[in-house]
């Protein structure tokens, strides 16, 4: 059961919003009350201020009545006669006080004679000198006159309390005039077509019929399109119904193929929200199947740690109307490694596409170990020698000689590596290149490319390095970590060296093999200077670093 509340706001939606006539009526009302005020205030404002100087004129006129007797009054000074001057003029309504001056002297006062200022004190108080009633004109004394205001605001409230009634009463007037010609001109024809209209059954073949006065006029012809429209939709209607068989037995086909899939099947909108899936999808992506529904999941989130790229990639693919492909790696679990998947996107409209996604896992496990074996020292993780040599070709593989990007090679030898093997072991050797490969790591930039070509041989390209300054200075913060005492168990540690060959590479070298060579010329040179030294290709060695502590 509804409350009252509810009922009454039912009623109001129903009476007001709902009513052409309500609407109309109550807003050319309201703009009439609206205009109605505003003139109201205005001329109330005009008529305050025109009661005043009517006040003002009437005192002028009352005061010419007593200029004689106030002549004599105050001519004689005599205080008597200016009472009773004053309590003539007090009588008149308008008067709120009287103020009778001989001289510099307050012959008799009575009511309120507080002083006026601001810009209508002429308006509030009238003043007039007293001249002598004997010989030439000479002054001998002022009356003034203040006004009540209080009475000018009374009639002054009258006079506009009568003209808003009346202007209110226009506004009423003339919106129950405007209310009931919408009424019998728009509403009530409106309202007999809408009723017909609610009663037309659209397979029948019913038409609308034209309200008899309105044949000629825009709801007339509103009628005649209402009844266009029904024919198209009647033969609409039709097309649709046996579009709609087809479709459903094509779809029941499309659905089984669908559900059965093994592959991830899905369509996505231009924004990413996925909006169908099948089953395969929601398993390759490790989500229960009985509890997962695509409706307002986003294909970015699904693909954490790739939404940037998943959302440039459907906007490339409707941009360019052609299909795109991607692998991916994904992290379902932390308790699993993460799997591979191949997802590819093609265009089905202008804000659809249709997604393919397989689990390429074992395929891509293969190549990443074939290539890591292929390009990586099982022992220290650096680059091998192919896998160097290949990084290194593929900087230098460059449009134009002069696009080449500033490169410093270092070529590292330890020194005193042999006798770490011959006295601690093989394995003791093992953990000392280990921690020369940690060195470099630390000790160089993250895009830098660090090697090991074999034995005791390490190499490093600098990118983005042009100064031999500033790679002999890198090179000999190596050579002084690498000195450090080197922990291999058991108490025990091992001590080592390094000379280092640096050559910066220029538009004029042809290729890597060439840097490469200058750099290994440049180690050799630093090994024969007396080792632990760094020598930079077409410089003399520099002397050894001086051990410290």
């Amino acid at each position: 059961m509804n409350s009252p509340p509810n009922e009454w706001r039912r009623w109001l939606r129903a009476n007001l919003t709902g009513s052409i006539v309500v609407r109309t009526t109550l807003s050319i009302l309201a703009l009439s009350l609206l205009l109605g005020f505003t003139f109201a205030a205005i001329v109330s404002a005009g008529v305050e201020r025109h009661e005043r100087q009517r006040a003002a004129l009437h005192l002028r006129e009352l005061l010419a009545t007593v200029a004689s007797t106030a002549q004599i009054a105050c001519y004689l000074s005599d205080a008597t006669l200016g009472a009773e001057i004053a309590h003539g003029l007090m009588s008149n309504r308008t008067v709120a006080g009287v103020r009778i001056q001989a001289g510099d002297v307050t012959l008799y006062q009575e009511g309120r004679v507080a002083e006026a200022t601001g810009p209508d004190a002429a308006e509030r108080v009238v003043s007039q000198a007293v001249y002598s009633p004997f010989g030439p004109p000479t002054p001998v004394g002022r009356i003034s006159l203040y006004v009540a205001d209080e009475r000018v605001g009374e009639q002054a409230h009258d006079y506009s309390t009568n003209a808003a009634l009346l202007l209110t009463a226009q506004a009423l007037l003339v919106a129950a005039g405007v209310a009931l010609a919408v009424f019998m001109f728009v509403t009530k024809p409106i309202r007999s077509v809408s009723i017909e209209l609610h009663k037309t059954r659209l397979r029948s073949g019913e038409r609308l019929r034209v309200p008899p006065r309105n044949e000629f006029d825009e709801i007339g012809q509103l009628v005649v399109d209402v009844n266009v429209l029904i024919c198209d939709l009647n033969a609409l209607l039709s097309s649709e119904r046996d579009l709609r068989l087809k479709h459903e037995v094509n779809e029941r086909k499309l659905r089984l193929i669908f559900d059965k899939a093994e592959t991830g099947l899905f369509v996505v909108a231009s924004d990413g929200t996925i909006q169908s899936s099948n089953p395969a999808f929601a398993r390759l992506l490790g989500r229960p199947l009985a509890t997962w529904s695509p409706s307002g999941v986003r294909l970015p989130d699904l693909l954490e740690g790739h939404r940037d790229s998943v959302m440039a990639m459907i906007r490339d693919s409707l941009a360019s109307g052609r299909g795109a492909d991607v692998d991916l790696e994904l992290v379902l679990r932390e308790s699993q490694p993460p799997i591979w998947v191949e997802m590819s996107l093609n265009p089905i409209s202008a804000n659809l596409l249709q997604g393919v996604i397989d689990d390429i896992s074992e395929r891509k496990r293969g190549e990443i170990n074939a290539l890591e074996l292929a390009t990586h020292d099982s022992l220290t993780g650096l680059l091998n020698r192919h896998g160097f040599q290949a990084s290194l070709k593929a900087v230098f593989s460059r449009p134009a000689p002069d696009s080449l990007p500033p490169i410093a090679l270092l070529q590292i030898d330890l020194d005193h590596f042999k006798a770490v093997n011959d006295t601690y072991g093989h394995e003791a050797g093992d953990q000392v290149l280990r921690h020369v490969a940690r060195v470099l790591e630390r000790a160089l930039r993250q895009g830098d490319v660090i090697g090991r070509l074999g034995g005791d041989e390490f190499t490093a390209a600098l990118l983005g390095i042009s100064s031999p300054a500033k790679a002999e200075e890198l090179a000999r913060r190596i050579i002084a970590d690498i000195r450090r005492p080197i922990d291999i168990g058991a108490g025990k540690a091992a001590r080592i060296g390094a000379s280092i060959g640096v050559a910066l590479a220029t538009p004029d070298d042809p290729d890597a093999e060439s840097v490469l060579r200058r750099a290994d010329e440049a180690m050799y040179a630093a090994k024969r200077a007396g080792r632990g030294q760094v020598c930079v290709g077409g410089l003399p060695p520099r002397g050894p670093l001086e051990r410290r502590g």
